[in-house]
């Protein structure tokens, strides 16, 4: 094994004493990972709805989604998990569902059209197509198939990408760990284990995944098709305002975009409805809150990056990390 190599390779993991934070009273709380697809999408909206909210980043990397303070809020580790007084609400769609009915009115707007109309059943349909699409599989194996030859975006560039590989299997390990240590609540992080692995199996075979990849291309076929035969009538998928479909679809492209899918999809008028209705989505500015920081995306690529490369390759890597950093939109 190379030095690079040996670098690169993650330490054993063990899971951290992580103590249960001191939080507000007087505002629901989010938690949540910057670069995890749900709690996105859970941000989006609680941006968009102009919610007061006190947000609580969980240290995914070190696995502090097992620790006994958040398994006793969500027994299955998962991300995003909002909790508003007495009652705590995890997964993204019970999420929305529960701002969605407590936040209406005033400055609050309706991000679901009416029910029992053909918008809603529209939102619906799209909401649920969405949601079967393996959206961490396709971001695991974009890092390991190069034959792709994508054009990802900050910060999954350069060494990142292997560091983000080798994070994997550590957090893999540290759920393993979990499920060993547990003497309650088994089931579940069992059940969570089982998936991870299954989609650890389907980003590595590349058969596999241009299964998952024929996938989304079928999808957005059917997103071109549904905005061609509506434009220009309206600027999102079921009417004239935004709804969580479009929070849903335009994150999907985000997250395609930023592991460098956009030539392979939609660029070059492979798709240009779909392509048109991305730029549109950026310029929201809910969508531009969401984004991290140049100075955040350069510190999360800096932790992620080997010792060796900034020892050595260090000055070179920089640069091209803070150009894209600093071009981020």
């Amino acid at each position: 094994m190379s030095d690079q190599a040996k670098e690169i390779e993650a330490l054993p993991p063990t899971l951290q004493d992580f103590k249960a934070p001191e939080l507000p009273d007087n505002k629901p709380v989010l938690f949540f990972h910057p670069y995890n697809f749900h709690a996105q999408k859970v941000l989006m909206v609680f941006y968009e709805k102009k919610i007061d909210f006190f947000p609580y980043v969980v240290d995914l990397c070190n696995g502090e989604q097992y620790s006994n303070w958040f398994l006793n809020l969500n027994p299955k580790g998962d991300v995003p998990v909002l909790q508003d007084g007495a009652f705590v609400i995890p997964s993204s769609t019970h999420i929305i569902n529960y701002v969605e009915s407590k936040f209406r009115g005033g400055a609050h707007c309706s991000l679901k059209p009416a029910h029992n109309s053909k918008e809603f059943d529209q939102m619906l349909i799209l909401e649920q197509a969405i949601s079967r699409l393996p959206v961490g599989t396709l971001s695991l194996g974009s890092f390991i198939h190069d034959d792709l030859k994508l054009v990802p975006k900050a910060p999954f560039i350069g060494p990142v990408r292997q560091s983000c590989l080798k994070n994997n299997e550590k957090v893999l390990e540290l759920l393993r760990h979990s499920v060993d240590d547990r003497s309650t609540n088994k089931a579940a992080l069992q059940h969570k284990l089982d998936i991870q692995v299954r989609r650890h199996e389907l980003a590595s075979s590349r058969e596999e995944f241009q299964k998952v990849l024929d996938a989304v291309r079928h999808f957005l076929l059917y997103v071109e098709q549904e905005l061609s035969a509506q434009a220009p009538r309206s600027e999102w998928l079921t009417g004239d305002e935004l709804s969580i479909a479009d929070i849903s679809l335009g994150l999907l492209l985000h997250r395609l975009y930023q592991l460098g899918f956009e030539n392979y999809y939609w660029a070059f008028g492979k798709l240009p409805q779909v392509e048109a209705y991305f730029l549109r989505f950026r310029q929201r500015e809910s969508f531009h809150r969401l984004q991290p920081s140049n100075f955040a995306i350069l510190r999360e690529m800096w932790m992620r990056t080997p010792g060796n490369y900034k020892l050595g390759a260090g000055a070179g890597f920089l640069g091209m990390a803070m150009f894209a950093a600093f071009a981020h939109k």
